[in-house]
Formats: structure tokens, sequence, C-alpha cells
């Protein structure tokens, strides 16, 4: 099918959009600087932590009439579509909080009249929207009441119309738990659904500005199942800014998992957003062919209760890259845990719209946590003749017991806790790193590993640091039985992504000691970095 793509682009790791071009006319002439602060009412809410609305308007810029009266009618009907999308995926009547006067149908917003002029708050570029957070930040520090959760969305007045009207100017998009859209004489609700010129352009700012919204309570983007776009048109989190109120749009299963825990969906006082430490420390993935499905299970360790897992098909289309900003089409499931520690899911293949043998998949697997937080794990898979070729399964690794680093290039223990040994430890958190604060060595760096007595090996295990940051991509595996006269047991080339990778040799090989050779890294610069390594 073809997609009608998203007008946003994403910014951040967990989603931004921006949106197409635009004509801008000349600059309005700067108006005098007001007092910030919430309009006037008799504000309540079933809940302790809220949406913040904040209507930001640059020193050169003025507010737009009526924007209360169209942004709280906006709003309510959003809180009220986010609700029936979530009791829809089985998560009861849940929504946003959102301070609002019940007698007027008023909700509380914010103004803060800034400083400085609208060239420092750009259409593009995270730093725009990072300047308004610092300034946001400020009045919030100064008025801690006015702030009641951790998600806020920014609305600022258009800088600019072309000869149309078609607005522009201020960020939009998501920015962490933040979310930016924009105002324009004609935003109101009167127009959602209609099919002239004032109504498309409704959907595509207020879908838009709700799409925004999704990605400051967590969002990621994913596309609907091939089997849900029939009866349920578009997901939000996909295209589905350019379908909101002209044609069916919804939340996926996976979209309301992370909304149910997100903090401004709760009416409970706990702490959210707290530090996590959670791991796979298992996964089985393999093709059922009577099911046409991916079946995929596995164990995870968690210090924080997991309440949902998902699982992001993330095609690479025309090489379009992996990550932020490529991931409008990305296919997501959702499932329940077992247990306290235990996931399975049944993907069928029907579902996924790419199936061809030349595009890869990035397989994200996240623990929803009970407190907000999400621990994302990736895989990576191909299809072979329209059949998935899974070969990221746990395999049985040799016992470390025993296991010494025999010697190292270097390691980075003076700023960081970089130390060689870490590699064999069995600690995804922790890593290797080699010197970098004092006198950096360049490539190519090694570990020797000693397995204290002779094994005989298949093959080998990799783990990338974590964070990816400094995830390494050539590195060369030799062996030895004596510690002194190694061969090659071949290059491999290491996946950037934070699963466990399998690499099996040619053919069995018997030996004690092997050395790992890093010969390049992703970020182009010579450090070689990663958390674990094991033999199998």
């Amino acid at each position: 099918m073809k997609k009608i793509f998203s007008a946003a682009v994403l910014l951040w790791a967990l989603a931004s959009c921006s949106k197409s071009d635009v004509q801008a006319p000349p600059a309005p002439p700067a108006v005098a600087q007001k007092p910030s602060g919430p309009n006037a009412g008799n504000f309540s809410s079933d809940r302790v932590h809220n949406l913040n609305i904040v209507y930001f308007v640059p020193s050169d810029v003025d507010t737009i009439k009526g924007y209360i009266q169209r942004l709280s009618a906006l709003l309510l009907y959003d809180r009220n579509w986010f609700k029936s999308e979530m009791l829809r995926n089985g998560y009861g009547d849940k929504t946003f909080g959102l301070l609002a006067d019940p007698s007027t149908q008023l909700i509380k917003i914010i103004t803060i009249y800034d400083r400085n002029p609208k060239s420092m708050f750009p259409s593009s570029g995270s730093e725009s929207g990072r300047n308004m957070v610092l300034e946001i930040n400020s009045y919030f520090k100064d008025h801690p009441l006015d702030k009641t959760s951790e998600c806020t969305l920014v609305i600022t007045p258009a800088y600019t119309y072309d000869a149309s009207g078609e607005p522009d100017g201020p960020p939009f998009y998501g920015l962490g738990r933040w979310a930016f859209a924009l105002d324009y004489p004609d935003f109101n609700i009167q127009y959602l659904g209609q099919k002239n010129m004032l109504g498309k352009r409704l959907t595509k700012w207020f879908g838009g500005m709700t799409h925004e919204l999704g990605h400051g309570l967590g969002l990621a983007h994913n596309y609907s199942k091939m089997s849900e776009v029939n009866p349920l048109g578009i997901t939000l989190m996909g295209a589905g800014n350019n379908t909101f109120g002209q044609s069916p749009t919804f939340l996926s299963a996976a979209d309301c998992a992370v909304l149910n825990v997100n903090q401004v969906f709760n009416t409970d006082a706990k702490t959210y957003y707290g530090p996590v430490k959670a791991f796979i420390t298992s996964i089985n993935a393999s093709y059922n062919a009577t099911k046409g499905a991916i079946v995929l299970s596995g164990k995870f360790n968690a210090d924080v209760p997991v309440t949902d897992v998902t699982y992001f098909n993330d095609p690479n289309v025309n090489n379009e890259g992996t990550g932020a900003n490529t991931d409008y089409n990305a296919i997501a499931w959702e499932s329940k845990p077992i247990g306290t520690d235990s996931f399975y899911v049944e993907m069928k293949i029907s579902d996924l719209e790419h199936k061809e043998d030349s595009i890869p998949y990035e397989l994200k697997v996240k623990l929803i946590h009970q407190n907000g937080n999400i621990t994302e794990t990736i895989y990576t898979y191909t299809f072979k003749n329209g059949v998935p070729v899974m070969n990221f399964s746990t395999v049985n690794e040799i016992s470390k017991q025993g296991w010494s680093v025999k010697s190292f290039s270097s390691q980075e223990t003076a700023a960081d806790n970089g130390a060689a040994i870490n590699v064999i430890d069995n600690n995804p958190a922790t890593y290797w790193h080699s010197r970098w604060s004092n006198d950096p060595a360049p490539f190519p760096d090694t570990i020797t590993v000693d397995m204290g007595q002779t094994q005989k090996v298949n093959g080998f295990t990799f783990l990338q640091r974590q964070s990816l940051i400094r995830s390494i991509k050539d590195l060369e595996i030799q062996y030895s039985t004596d510690g002194n006269n190694f061969s090659s047991a071949g290059n491999f080339v290491a996946a950037n992504n934070t699963g466990t990778q399998n690499f099996s040799f040619a053919a069995p090989l018997t030996f004690r000691y092997f050395r790992v050779i890093v010969k390049s890294a992703y970020d182009g610069n010579m450090y070689a970095c990663f958390a674990e390594i094991g033999m199998f």
C-alpha cells in the first residue's frame, strides 16, 4: 500500500518530528512583553499529575485571538480521543490529566511572554526546543505550583503565513517528555473533519500536535499492521497526523501499553521515571511456518516490575537507515509478561508490509516498567525467500568460571570504569573502553582472554555497550593453545545494536586462549568499547 508519511521529522531517541517547508512573509512588528501566568479559572482535576499546557510567546510575536477557548476545546477533544483508544485496547477509560474549569470548559493554560525573539526558537533543530525548555523551566522554578507533572505541551503562535494562510515558524516536534506545536487563527475544532482547505489544514496541524503530544507522552513511531488498516485505519504514531479527523486513526496496542504507565495517565501520587536496571537474559526466536508467524520468547531481569512487553519490527527500506526518523513504518505487537520474568509473542508475517530479501529488520524488544520507564533491546534479522531468518537466539555459552584477561592494549580506568575484565564479568551494564582520558591509542585495540582450560568452540557471542556509545564494527578473533602463537578464526562485522550477537566459526576449533582485535568503530573514532564476549 502507498503510505502517507508524517509531516514530522524525528529529533530525539524516544522521538520527534518536523513540518514541510512553507514560504514565510516578512516578520510582524515586535510587541511589548506582558506578565506571564495562567488564565483565570476554578481549575480542578481528578489526579495529582496533569499535562502542563504552556502557550509560549516570543518577544516579537503576539498571542492569537481566542487561543484559550480554541486550545481548550481541541485538548478536551484529544483527551476524550485518547480515552476511547485506551478503552478499546483494554486499559479502561484512562487518559491524560488536565486542569479544567467545569463551569466554563476552559483548561489551565500558562502563557509565558518570553524576553527572547522568535529567532531564538526557529522551526528546525532540537536546540530551538531546548531553548524553549530552558525558558519555561525558569518560569516553573519561580512558579513551582504551575508544574504538576514531567510532561509538557508547548504551543507557540505561528510566526509567518504564506499567501493561502498556511502557518509556519516555531518548533514542531517531540523532545523527551516535551511536545511542541503551533497556533494559528483558524486552529479551531469546528473545522475538524471538513474536506475544505480549513478542515485539511486543521488535520495537518491538530493531527500533528496530537502526534507530537504522543511523543511527549513516550510514544515511538509505529505503523498499522496490514490486518488493521481496513477496520482501524492508520496509527496516529505512523502517518496518522495526516488522517486525524479525516479518516480512521487509532493508537496501537503498543502505544496504549506505554500510556498505561505514564505519569499523567494515572491518578496515584507515586514516583515516576526513577532509575531502572533491566536486561533480557535469554531470548528464543524462530519462524513457525504452520502459524505463519515469528515466535519469540524469553526471560528478563528487572528491578522495577514490567507491566507489558512491546515488539517493534522496523524495516530498513531502501537503506533509509535505522533509529530516529526512519521508524514510521515500524509495526508493533504487545504482550503481557508471563509471571515476573518471561515473555512470549507470535507475530504473523502477513502483518508486515516488507518481506523482501534485501531489507533487514531491527526488532526492538521493549520492557514497559511500572514507573513509566522503558528498557529497549535491539536485535536484527532478515528475510530469505519470504521467510524470516532469526539467528539471534540465546546459545549455550561455555561457562566463564575461571576465565581471566591475559593482556590488553589499553583500558580506561582513570576517567571511566572501562576495565578490560568487564568483558567477561557476565554483566551487560559494564564494559571495556580503550584509554581515552590520556594519550589515547589508535586502532587496532586488543584483549586476550585465558579460558583456563582447552575447550572445543563453535563460535562466539558479542554484546555492544548498552548505550551504543563507541560501538565497534569490525573485529577479528584469533585463537591459541599456548597463549603465544595465535591463528585467525576469521574477521567479523558486529551489528550496532543492543542485543547479544552470535557468530559461528567456519568449523569447530579447539583452543584455550582467544584474542579480540578491534579494527573500527561505528562513530569513526579510534576508540574500542564493548560490554561482553563469550564462546559457545
